[in-house]
């Protein structure tokens, strides 16, 4: 296994201290890539609101700038083992990004937003959970696409947060699946409409449409339920899960076998 990071942060400290805003993302096209994995462009408005955060973040970035590699390093130290994955390598992306997302995987690569990570603890839940993402894509017999049904989506979130739960048990449960602290209260409104949700997943679990992915699994407010609480599902069915199969298996399961099992699951 190697572990191969591309850290773009020093380019922004140089655009910074007084470069050209075009010739930066010209040359570092992957600061763009939250949006260009969906086929996106960057939006007037959006720029605009990625420039305030810059300013915003002023001293978080550069603190956090001496530290992407050794995140994505060390994460994957701890998650390769896990999943028996010492054969697979990993590409990883160190970046401030557009202040949108703290992490995700895009194409086999890992990529990391420093301005949004405002601390070690966040730092270490945030790498091994995207690490996790970054292995258990391709470990199949058939690798995993990167957009699929919303099945797809609650099993591979559910999977990385709970492989994070059980690598830092000194962490909450609600930090695990935000990043950090203060989201206690959202984990009791969770609770409350698990079965609910439950429901109505199991009622879309093939859908593929942007809106109902967006209903469970991210900060849309164009939902009933709490936000991103198909992450909280995700994870209890895992850990329903890991009472009986090991990481290693549970990374290698096909998404026929994924969604099956999720189906059954969530009709019980």
């Amino acid at each position: 296994m190697t572990v191969t990071v591309r850290d773009l942060v020093p380019a922004y400290l140089d655009y910074r201290a007084g470069g050209n805003w075009d010739e930066y993302v010209e040359k570092c096209p992957e600061v763009l890539n939250d949006l260009t994995r969906s086929g996106r462009t960057l939006q007037p408005a959006q720029r605009e609101k990625a420039f305030a955060a810059y300013e915003r973040y002023a001293e978080r970035i550069p603190a956090n700038a001496p530290h992407g590699t050794r995140w994505i390093e060390q994460a994957a130290a701890r998650v390769v083992p896990l999943l028996d994955a010492a054969h697979v390598d990993i590409d990883g992306v160190v970046m401030v990004g557009l202040a949108t997302s703290n992490g995700w995987v895009a194409d086999g690569t890992l990529y990391l937003a420093v301005e949004l990570i405002p601390d070690e603890r966040a730092a270490e839940i945030l790498a091994a959970h995207e690490i996790a993402h970054a292995l258990q894509a391709p470990l199949p017999a058939q690798p995993w696409p990167d957009e699929g049904p919303l099945g797809q989506n609650i099993y591979s979130e559910g999977f990385a947060t709970a492989l994070t739960a059980e690598l830092f048990p000194r962490y909450s449960i609600a930090e695990h699946l935000w990043f950090g602290p203060g989201y206690d209260d959202w984990l009791l409104d969770c609770r409350r409409h698990e079965a609910a949700a439950r429901a109505d997943i199991l009622a879309n679990l093939g859908s593929e449409a942007d809106e109902v992915v967006r209903r469970f699994l991210t900060l849309s407010h164009d939902s009933e339920f709490p936000q991103r609480i198909g992450y909280y599902v995700g994870m209890q069915f895992i850990q329903h899960l890991r009472k009986q199969y090991g990481w290693p298996d549970l990374a290698r399961w096909s998404t026929d076998q994924a969604l099956k099992e999720l189906r059954i699951w969530l009709t019980d």
